[in-house]
């Protein structure tokens, strides 16, 4: 069968994708240089952007360690998701790479930031999968932010789906904003170092878990667009 977008959500719902979405590499012009497909993958074509539900309910445990487990497995999750396409794609006679979920991450020396081999976020945003939040999250119309994204930079010429048309976050809305225990957000970006060094770590002598979600869980629409 022809490698089509059709036959690629296809594959990707059946190895457990719960959204997919398709962005053509050139609309990629705006990433910063060295974290373009292209940088990636010359002769890329096509970024297959893949998401899965987050466990919803980890958002009202008092600890902190069932959030931080579903992260971590679908993390792994989704790098397998992205792998197994990828081989798909490869067995049909395209070249494809993996975008894992969270690490190893590449060094921006220019902003003093980590960053992945490309930005899923962005990458899930031209793919219409959803628009971008001023809490740096991904918000999808069926899931909200409670997501976990992967990706596949492929020279398969696929059609692209179009951005999804409107930004889910009320202009006058500052939730996130304002319940940011470090303040590290203005809305647009996210000071890097000083989210991590708050949210990461141990905990009372605990071992290392995530210790924070607030910009997830206050924002009104975490659990889809209201």
């Amino acid at each position: 069968m022809p490698v089509s977008t059709q036959w690629v959500k296809e594959r990707a719902a059946a190895l457990g994708a719960d959204l997919c979405g398709v962005a053509d590499a050139d609309s990629f012009s705006g990433a910063p240089e060295g974290f373009n497909p292209e940088d990636v993958l010359p002769g890329c074509r096509t970024v297959v952007v893949l998401a899965k539900r987050f466990l919803s309910s980890t958002l009202s445990a008092r600890s902190t360690i069932p959030y931080t487990d579903v992260r971590n497995r679908l993390t792994r999750f989704m790098d397998d998701l992205s792998i197994a396409l990828c081989y798909e794609l490869e067995d049909s006679g395209l070249l494809a790479v993996p975008v894992n979920a969270i690490g190893p991450t590449e060094w921006d020396a220019r902003t003093g930031k980590s960053r992945g081999i490309i930005s899923l976020k962005h990458a899930g945003e031209l793919a219409g999968l959803g628009r971008i939040g001023k809490n740096t999250l991904l918000v999808t119309p069926k899931f909200g932010n409670m997501i976990w994204l992967g990706a596949v930079i492929t020279d398969a010429a696929l059609e692209a789906d179009r951005m999804a048309p409107e930004n889910p976050c009320l202009s006058e809305c500052r939730k996130c904003l304002d319940a940011c225990p470090v303040q590290a957000m203005d809305g647009v970006s996210m000071d890097q170092r000083t989210c991590w060094e708050h949210a990461f770590g141990p905990k009372d002598g605990g071992e290392w878990r995530i210790k924070c979600h607030t910009c997830r869980s206050v924002c009104p629409n975490r659990f889809g667009v209201c």
